[in-house]
């Protein structure tokens, strides 16, 4: 799963790129980086099983911010590419800038919306200017691309973000588009290193003390949880901002476990057994026979899985089973 970093000049998304990634300062207009998942249910598997290899949920992240461009032009550049994305996290100026103007990040965030709003406009409209023209020289459209884009259009042109609308926005015809008003977007807050959290957030947006957990993500894991208690913050703002985007996205994760390696993985809530096997290799699930599955809590309440066998709460589940958030499941497959 792949997220775009938006935002408007100023606004520090570098530095929340940083915060989000533990990397530091870097060059480059596209700048790949990556944020782990903390998750306690695989940490105590990984001390339970001392695999090899721990590997946690991934979060890839994307900054795109062109050199040399002015703002309009830069923030088209990255607009483009963030097309290719899963889903978008838009950064706003929550703190005085170097003149000590004060913040309007409700402002910059509107105007973001704008963009996409704008961005995805004239891209149905070149669309169904190119239907109209192929139409006219005998062409025969597809009624439903056609109804699909239309009723887009009017989102759009009332100012409303296509992901509003869940048929349109998750459209298999339309996704060809990357219409950038129909990805989740989670806007984060960018706010000073005291700053207090006196007003709540709305659904869609979180309070993160940027460059402070740069600054943190730069410190050992012992130094971290002093500077932390001191600011008052019980966990990264990486671990908030992942949690939330899991949550936007309707993903759960389930868990493999051996010697070799303890691993989670994720996965649309109400996806089957199959799915998730593709999400492993493409083998097993081709070859698949059936999924052994114990719930997390039902493992750690019976401390294994001899005793989970033995309790009754260990399952042999065929394709169709839908995966529950915290499964550990092992397939049987053949090729």
């Amino acid at each position: 799963m792949k997220a775009g970093i938006i935002g408007l000049d100023g606004s520090g998304r570098e530095t929340i790129f940083s915060a989000l990634t533990g990397l530091g300062p870097g060059t480059g207009e596209f700048r790949p980086g990556e944020a782990l998942a903390p998750d306690e249910r695989l940490d105590y598997l990984s001390g339970l099983f001392k695999p090899k290899k721990h590997t946690p949920a991934r979060l890839e992240l994307v900054l795109v911010k062109p050199v040399g461009k002015t703002p309009a032009e830069s923030l088209k550049v990255a607009l483009e590419k963030s097309r290719e994305m899963d889903v978008l996290i838009a950064v706003a100026r929550a703190f005085p800038d170097a003149l000590g103007e004060a913040p309007t990040p409700e402002k910059e965030t509107a105007t973001l919306e704008s963009e996409l709003l704008l961005y995805d406009y004239l891209t149905v409209e070149k669309r169904l200017e190119r239907l109209g023209e192929e139409k006219k020289r005998g062409k025969k459209n597809d009624p439903e691309e056609l109804d699909l884009l239309t009723a887009a259009h009017q989102l759009l042109e009332a100012n409303q973000p296509l992901r509003l609308n869940p048929p349109i926005a998750g459209h298999p015809k339309l996704r060809g588009f990357g219409f950038l008003s129909a990805k989740p977007l989670l806007t984060l807050l960018n706010s000073p290193d005291d700053y207090k959290e006196n007003q709540p957030a709305t659904p869609d947006q979180l309070y993160f003390r940027g460059r402070l957990e740069a600054e943190l993500g730069q410190l050992t894991p012992a130094e971290a949880q002093e500077f932390m208690a001191d600011y008052g913050l019980l966990e990264l703002g990486q671990a908030r901002v992942i949690r939330k985007i899991h949550q936007m996205m309707e993903l759960i994760s389930f868990f493999t476990v051996g010697e070799d390696e303890c691993r989670a993985w994720l996965l649309r809530r109400g996806q089957d057994a199959l799915s998730a096997a593709g999400e492993i290799h493409s083998d097993i699930q081709k070859g698949f026979i059936r999924a052994e599955v114990v719930a997390f809590e039902d493992f750690k309440a019976t401390g294994g899985f001899n005793e989970a066998k033995k309790k009754g709460v260990f399952r042999l589940e065929g394709k169709t089973y839908l995966i529950q958030d915290g499964d550990i499941v092992h397939f049987r497959f053949n090729v």
